[in-house]
């Protein structure tokens, strides 16, 4: 504790009042900090302050004192100090008083008053401030006072007490002392007095490589401090402004914020303010200018909503303004509105060409060179009814562009691919929208956050037709996954048309409408689909499954080589199976990526032999998929099963089963990890377990076949059904480069067999004959129970 040294008496007299004194409250005693020294009750008029040397404060010397009396009652106490202005201080001469509890916790809510002549005549409060911080930390009071020109040589009062809560109940604290401290000096912006739209600092640009820059620097000095500047713009140019606050190891008193007006100064074009919490700061913004003449800077402390709460000043931290004037780089927003709007899209033809060839390839460069920037595109595919087709598209980064810093937001770039929606009558449109498949298609079984973002197409007014969502890749910038774009692409599937169909693509930054200056190359193309799909459609119309038999094998679990069937997955990004994959991502699909169409689907029918009973039968599965000439492969296979329980007919057809005993959808898919089969009791270790599927990588493909121990089979409800659907789709996709699958499949006599550890061969669960049906002829239809119950899901 620091005190200046008290007269002989005044000493003796405050150590006798305090070993007179036993009283304690609050938890707080009256000795300095447990030492068993009782502390000293100074400075306790203004008469005080005036007269004793102890009650001076002055210019960098810390004082630390005690709030507390040191009479019976302890709470109460005021200080009083003063401080003797320099002769020459002016109206740029600030006054910076600082009191804090250096504890971790206070009863006393500091509060700081100075006080001295008023520019009205007599004397009052210049300034007050309190620290309310209830059951928190106590937290610094600290003020910044701009002196006038008739205070020099003046003397001002600080008062110190406490701020309580409830009016008629003061605190004390005898433990811990607070500490205050004094700074006198110039304000150290040289821009002041700029806290006007009179009084506003000019910029002046200054022309070199075709940029026009202007900088400043300034402090926010004083409590609620506001600065101005202003410099000139012209129509059809970009400007950069930059607000930054270099970091200096503190956290500054006040959150930088600005507001970038119009002439006029009336409408503000722009706003940010830094996160809380920060060291230093760094605010920028890029705009399209629209208005020409004298556009503002206002950079302020952050005030809250309403400007509710007071920004604190600070002498320590300066603040840095730059400027840059830019002409318009990007070709499509040089004339006229540009392409900002879906009606001002920048359009390509391929009106003469014929999907495949170098006609039907295009390419838009553009860049997002202000906020909000939004570049459409579109393209033109003439009426083609020979069979479907698929467009393909790709975002490029390039590195030409960059004259000013990215702006300091997280990038949230996307790409979106749209059709007009105008089926039926201009009522019926909205509505054909969102419930219409035919008119637009949708899928959320992937993305089901994606219906939101959808239906809001649909029915957004502001534009001129509802808008079907094709396609949306948003960028997952924290994600080392998808690093430089890498998700920005996609295949979609065209039906065949009769007329012209037009696709439309946004490029932009939709949520911090983030910029860069930097060219990207959107590159778009119509290409034909996969032959098998081309085929199947032109001899039905539709997609319908391709009918086939299932065949017999007498190698398990491996089907014959020629069992087979075989085609391509040309569109979509893929199915992701696992959840966490969903959340993170995976190969071309980033977590809020979503198509309307996620997956080509390939269908096929199978015809089962029939069988007596019982009518069990171990199913055999392999699929095999073509590596791409990197040795990658480029997608996985999905295959979605539908049975037919010929056990439960509705008006003689057979009931398709399409989940399990859970509900879950029937699937099959590699995975790599030990699970349960349907055969596993419930109890059983989890050492027991066997993966499901088994992988090979050959040199020109990859290779999964579902393993003995998936005891994969056809239950007997099924077999007397006649028919298994399988519906083949790319997942965990890679590429979209096409490459033929193979799907092999078979059957042989149930149960099976797999080894468990120490090489015991188990068998699947077989089917037992339980009593029987007697016949006509005196014979019995032998019924059966256990056996293969494929569905089961554990």
């Amino acid at each position: 504790m620091r005190t200046t040294p008290m007269s002989t008496p005044a000493r003796l007299l405050t150590l006798a009042l305090f070993a007179l004194v036993a009283c304690k409250s609050g938890g707080d005693d009256d000795t300095d900090g447990g030492t068993n020294t009782p502390v000293e009750d100074l400075c306790n008029s203004r008469e005080e302050a005036l007269s004793l040397p102890e009650c001076e404060l002055k210019p960098g010397e810390q004082l630390d004192r005690f709030l507390v009396q040191t009479g019976e009652v302890k709470a109460g106490d005021q200080d009083w100090y003063r401080i003797v202005l320099p002769a020459n201080a002016n109206a740029r001469t600030l006054l910076n008083v600082n009191g804090a509890y250096l504890a971790s916790s206070t009863a006393v809510n500091l509060s700081v008053t100075v006080l001295g002549p008023l520019p009205t005549g007599g004397e009052g409060a210049l300034v007050k401030k309190e620290d309310k911080h209830g059951q928190g930390a106590p937290r610094p009071v600290d003020m910044v006072l701009p002196l006038r020109d008739d205070l020099g040589g003046k003397t001002l009062l600080v008062l110190v007490q406490d701020a309580p809560d409830v009016p008629n109940r003061p605190n004390y604290d005898a433990r811990s002392p607070y500490r205050l401290t004094v700074r006198i000096e110039q304000n150290p912006d040289t821009q002041e007095p700029n806290n006007t739209y009179d009084t506003a600092t000019p910029l002046t640009l200054s022309a070199s490589n075709g940029v026009e820059t202007g900088t400043a620097t300034g402090y926010l000095a004083t409590d609620n401090d506001v600065d101005h500047y202003t410099f000139s713009l012209q129509a059809g140019k970009v400007a950069y402004v930059r607000l930054h606050a270099p970091d200096q190891d503190f956290m500054p008193n006040w959150r930088l914020s600005y507001e970038l007006r119009r002439p006029g100064f009336s409408e503000k074009e722009d706003e940010g303010q830094s996160p809380p919490q920060r060291r230093g700061a760094e605010l920028a913004t890029a705009r399209k200018v629209r208005q020409a003449g004298t556009w503002m800077l206002v950079v302020k402390g952050y005030r809250g909503t309403n400007d509710r709460d007071t920004a604190q000043g600070d002498l320590r931290q300066r603040y840095e303004v730059e400027v840059r004037v830019l002409d318009e780089e990007d070709v499509q927003d040089r004339t006229g509105n540009g392409n900002d709007r879906v009606q001002d899209a920048t359009a390509r033809d391929f009106n003469t060409a014929t999907p495949g060839t170098p006609q039907a390839t295009t390419s838009f460069t553009g860049r997002l060179g202000y906020r909000p920037d939004r570049d459409w595109y579109s393209v033109r595919l003439p009426a083609y009814n020979s069979g479907p087709t698929v467009l393909r598209y790709r975002l490029v980064p390039l590195g030409t562009g960059g004259r000013f810093p990215a702006l300091p937001d997280t990038p949230d770039r996307m790409v979106q691919v749209f059709t007009l929606v105008s089926k039926g009558a201009v009522s019926e449109w909205r509505d054909n929208c969102l419930n219409d498949a035919s008119a637009c298609p949708r899928d959320f079984g992937e993305n089901p956050e994606a219906r939101q973002l959808m239906e809001g197409y649909c029915t957004r007014t502001d534009i001129p037709t509802p808008m079907c969502l094709h396609s949306h890749r948003e960028e997952a910038a924290d994600n080392p996954r998808f690093t430089n774009l890498s998700n920005f692409r996609g295949v979609l599937p065209v039906p065949r048309h009769d007329s012209a169909l037009l696709y439309y693509f946004l490029v932009q930054d939709e949520g911090s409408n983030w910029a860069d200056d930097r060219d990207y190359r959107l590159e778009v193309s119509w290409e034909t689909e996969d032959s098998d799909e081309v085929t199947r459609q032109q001899a039905t119309g539709s997609d319908q499954p391709v009918p086939t038999s299932l065949q017999p094998g007498d190698d398990f679990p491996f089907p014959e080589i020629n069992a087979a069937v075989s085609g391509q997955l040309s569109h979509g990004h893929g199915r992701l199976r696992s959840g966490n994959d969903r959340d993170n991502g995976l190969g071309v699909r980033a977590p809020g990526d979503y198509d309307a169409v996620p997956t080509d689907v390939d269908s096929f029918q199978f015809q089962l032999p029939p069988r007596g009973a019982p009518e069990d039968l171990a199913w055999m599965v392999q699929w095999e998929v073509a590596k791409l000439p990197d040795g990658g492969t480029p997608h996985g296979i999905a295959l979605d099963l539908t049975f037919c329980d010929g056990d439960v007919r509705d008006g003689g057809a057979c009931t398709p089963v399409t989940r399990g005993s859970r509900n879950l959808p029937l699937t099959l898919g590699y995975r790599s990890d030990a699970l349960r089969a349907w055969h596993t009791p419930a109890g059983a270790s989890v050492n027991s377990l066997q993966p499901q599927y088994m992988l090979e990588e050959r040199p020109g493909s990859t290779v999964v076949t579902l393993a003995p121990f998936a005891c994969g089979c056809l239950e007997r409800r099924f077999v007397r059904g006649g028919t298994m659907r399988v519906d083949v789709s790319a997942s965990e996709r890679t590429d979209y480069e096409r490459v033929e699958y193979t799907l092999r499949t078979g059957y042989a006599d149930y149960p099976t067999t797999y080894t468990a550890d120490g090489g015991v061969s188990v068998s699947c669960p077989a089917p037992v004959q339980d009593g029987g049906t007697p016949l006509p002829d005196g014979g019995v239809l032998p019924i059966y129970t256990g056996g293969c119950a494929f569905t089961r899901q554990p």
